[in-house]
């Protein structure tokens, strides 16, 4: 029976497990942390907002048991300022596919349950830090040992790839919070003024960065809103170094949709930070990334990442959590289509450069487009989306569908293309 060793138990780590169990496959998953401790003692990593074609890969292996009650978001709300104090902002907006629903469901509560019945499954659950060494370890008495470790220091074993990163720091600091209404009037309200399903809303500023509001699936609240800001350094939106607490980053972010966005000023005195949750919140920067097909470890074995560990995103875009499950259920198919022979750095490096081609490079290249000033071609393609509604359906369709956006996100001629479509349409 082939032997997987998979290190890291986030959502990747865990979906690829439990694909490779189903199959019959001899899988151990290493965690960093009990089943409670991720749980009860741990920050939600990010707001993770998944798409509900990515929620179908946990629905089909019975992972799902959330999203049938979850605070779902069905479609985007952008305003867009080029410069802080912009008189209006530009506004587009549009619906999901055939008015599918996402949500930011709270990993602490899906990695908890999935580690919870891992053995009952099949699977081996080993509760520890992994460090390089061990990994080696690991690495040798294993058929095919992944690493699915995130953004951690152990990630560095797999070498960064320069020919496809584009950046090699930080484009913007982050700061999250958990939010929920203080009135009782409920988060699910906050935007129907201006759009008849709750959004994930987009605040564009040109010169500053941006923030989110993204409907959040909480672990004890249930239907919250993260907000999440995206400061360029030393901009107006780059207050929260000092920040200590969730509490501390809410009033930040108060005091600066006071300052900048008065189309919000209707919320700013019904959010509150979700008391009783010292963990949901973060504040940080990191370098958006892609790493090569494996790492060679001082045994001569092999690993191989997936999840953040292969790509890292800027959370700019929503692309980082729904590449992780589409990331393991990939490469879990490429095990299982495998059959004989080794898994060896030629199988590895075709895995990777497959998984690029799928699902890795529109969507690191759609991300990154956003973290820059928006091209001709970008610009005619959101303009297009601000004064046609279909046309703002579909660019933001392209959101769970990254290909779809391209050629015409980087192509000023694929672009015209598609604004031309819709005034042939409008006629």
């Amino acid at each position: 029976m082939t032997k997987v060793s998979i290190i890291g138990a986030g959502p990747a780590g865990c979906i690829l497990a439990y694909a490779l169990l189903a199959k019959n496959f001899d899988v151990t998953l290493y965690s960093d942390r009990t089943p409670d401790q991720w749980l009860n003692h741990s920050a939600p990593t990010g707001t993770a907002y998944l798409y509900d074609e990515v929620i179908d890969i946990e629905r089909d292996l019975g992972m799902d048991y959330w999203s049938q009650d979850m605070f779902g978001g069905g479609g985007v709300l952008l305003d867009f300022s080029p410069v802080v104090g912009f008189p209006e902002p530009i506004v587009a907006k549009g619906h999901f596919e055939y008015g599918r629903e996402g949500s930011g469901i709270d990993q602490r509560m899906r990695v908890h349950r999935w580690l919870s019945d891992l053995e009952g499954r099949g699977g081996k659950l080993v509760i520890g830090s992994v460090t390089p060494e061990q990994l080696d370890q690991i690495a040798l008495k294993s058929d095919l040992t992944v690493l699915a470790a995130g953004k951690a220091e152990l990630s560095r074993i797999i070498p960064r790839d320069a020919e496809r990163s584009v950046y090699d720091k930080p484009q913007r600091k982050l700061a999250m919070a958990m939010l929920r209404s203080k009135s009782g009037q409920h988060v699910r309200n906050w935007f129907t003024d201006r759009i008849p399903y709750a959004p994930v809303k987009f605040d564009f500023f040109g010169d500053a960065g941006e923030y989110f509001w993204v409907p959040y699936t909480h672990k004890t609240y249930g239907a919250t809103y993260c907000i999440l800001f995206e400061a360029k350094e030393g901009s107006t939106l780059d207050r929260f170094d000092d920040c200590k607490s969730g509490e501390d980053v809410v009033e930040q972010a108060r005091n600066i949709i006071r300052d900048i966005s008065p189309w919000e000023h209707h919320i700013v005195d019904d959010m509150e930070y979700v008391t009783g949750d010292p963990y949901a919140w973060l504040k940080g920067k990191f370098s958006p990334t892609v790493r090569q097909a494996f790492g060679r470890l001082p045994s001569g074995g092999l690993v191989m990442p997936i999840g953040d560990t292969a790509v890292t995103f800027d959370p700019i875009g929503g692309q980082g959590g729904n590449f992780a499950n589409r990331s393991a259920k990939f490469v879990a198919d490429a095990v299982i289509a495998k059959g004989d022979g080794p898994f060896d750095e030629t199988w590895m490096s075709k895995v990777n450069a497959d998984l690029w081609d799928q699902h890795g490079k529109a969507a690191y290249t759609f991300n990154n487009l956003l973290l820059e000033p928006l091209t001709e071609a970008g610009q005619t393609v959101l303009m297009t989306a601000v004064t046609d509604e279909q046309a703002g359906h579909d660019f933001f369709n392209g959101f769970p569908h990254p290909k779809k956006l391209f050629p015409m996100m980087e192509d000023v001629e694929a672009a015209r293309e598609f604004a031309a479509s819709y005034a042939t349409k409008a006629a």
